[in-house]
């Protein structure tokens, strides 16, 4: 099997393709998708240079991040991006997306999409699905930089986060980032500490789990 076939097999898992037959979806992406590589740190949208694709994934890890190096998101094989900006008739994008490790993607350019789409409703349902689910994800981010007090912005930060985890923000870039006065944060991260709900090492914050109430034990 070439290196193709193989990765049309793969990305066949992607949430577009649920409820449809794996061939089906085989023969789609053979038929419209384009493979491409990439290396370990190699950007693969940025604002200055995007495509009007949808990628999937199919082997290796990416990391989507704002400007300010602000991780949104860790996406990893059978994950894909660009779907919200496909149909937006801006060329500029809006996050980066670098390749965190090697990477192989498939790519499916606007028109392939719409082609797609048009014949297939299953598919249709399944990128609406994801999109709504996007709109959810930016309406909790939303949250966390409007939240009351810098305890309350900082746990609804984390909890949007890959894992619960920060992982190196300064809390300079952090405190920016919250709209919160440093001050303010480190003594909001010392608080968050001493009960037990977050754990901080170096440039690391990590979310704790929380303890079941007494009616839930």
């Amino acid at each position: 099997m070439d290196a193709m076939a193989q990765a049309c097999r793969k990305a066949a898992d992607c949430m577009l393709f649920e409820g449809i037959e794996q061939a089906q979806a085989v023969r789609l992406l053979q038929t419209y998708a384009r493979l491409q590589t990439f290396e370990k740190g190699q950007i693969i949208y940025s604002p200055q240079h995007y495509q009007h694709s949808l990628g999937i994934i199919v082997q290796g890890r990416a990391v989507v991040e704002k400007e300010c190096g602000v991780l949104l998101n860790d996406l990893g094989a059978g994950q894909c991006f660009g779907a919200a900006a496909l149909f937006v008739p801006q060329d500029q994008y809006v996050t980066t997306v670098r390749a965190k490790t090697g990477c192989s993607i498939l790519f499916l350019s606007m028109e392939q999409m719409r082609q797609i789409l048009l014949q297939n409703p299953v598919i249709a349902f399944n990128y609406i699905r994801f999109l709504s689910g996007r709109i959810q994800f930016l309406n909790r981010k939303i949250d966390s930089f409007t939240a009351p007090g810098a305890q309350q912005a900082l746990l609804s930060y984390l909890r949007q986060q890959p894992g619960g985890k920060s992982v190196g923000l300064s809390m300079v870039k952090l405190s920016e980032m919250l709209n919160i006065g440093r001050t303010s944060l480190y003594r909001a991260v010392e608080q968050l500490e001493q009960c037990g709900k977050i754990k901080r090492e170096g440039k690391t914050i990590q979310l704790m789990p929380e303890s079941p109430s007494p009616e839930e034990r």
